[in-house]
């Protein structure tokens, strides 16, 4: 079995991606059921709202997908660490959650550098599986409490499960703060002040732009999941 070390490179990833069929699936849907199609321009009140709320719901899919991502992550991992396995994802998340305390001030103080070897992790598996169980607890805490596929959200929910902040393209990235921020507009009030002329294409083509970036993120997550020993 391959083994990988805290920092490695993560190549390779799986070829198929279930998750995003089912996504991809559930967004013709949306837009089968609000008569959203790539013909369609907003000539009304009635066709604007129904433009505006495939677009509310097509996020709302997004984010319930990149979070499942990210929850599966864990699961796994504590499955696994009940045969004392510890997993990549593990791995990373342990260092974050003893450098956490940095990010601010008041509870510096109580931060302290973790060992990052596998061999003092594992030869202390009684205390690193207490650590990792709490260091999971407060991982989900931040999934059940996030808000948004922005790059910050991504950032947040992945990065400490060992996705690498690299592996993602700029432009992918960029399109899911477009699609958020366009979200915002309509879920906060201002998308009657909005200039532009709603479309189906436009609003179908959110999502087109982003799908490729998000089935490389599921095909991405079971390389998190190889254990380090």
């Amino acid at each position: 079995m391959v083994r990988i070390q805290l920092g490695d490179p993560i190549s390779h990833p799986c070829n198929r991606s279930r998750r995003v069929v089912t996504l991809g699936a559930r967004v013709q849907q949306l837009a089968a059921s609000l008569s959203i199609t790539a013909s369609l321009v907003s000539s009304n009140q009635e066709e604007t709202d129904r433009l505006h709320a495939f677009r509310v719901l097509m996020h709302a899919e997004i984010q319930a997908y990149v979070e499942s991502i990210a929850t599966n992550v864990l699961d796994v991992t504590e499955r696994l660490a009940r045969t004392s396995r510890l997993t990549h994802a593990g791995h990373h998340l342990l260092v974050y959650h003893a450098l956490h305390p940095l990010n601010a001030a008041r509870s510096s103080g109580n931060a302290k550098y973790p060992d990052f070897s596998v061999t003092a992790l594992r030869s202390n598996w009684h205390g690193t599986h207490a650590t990792l169980e709490m260091a999971i607890d407060a991982h989900r805490r931040r999934i059940k409490g996030n808000n948004g596929i922005k790059p910050s959200n991504l950032n947040m929910l992945l990065i400490p499960i060992g996705f690498r902040d690299s592996f993602f393209a700029e432009r992918f990235r960029d399109k899911m703060k477009e699609l958020g921020e366009k979200r915002g507009q309509v879920a906060h009030g201002a998308g009657a002040l909005i200039p532009t002329i709603p479309t189906g294409a436009g609003e179908l083509n959110l999502y087109r732009d982003v799908e490729a970036g998000l089935r490389d993120m599921d095909r991405y997550a079971p390389r998190v999941l190889i254990p380090a020993w």
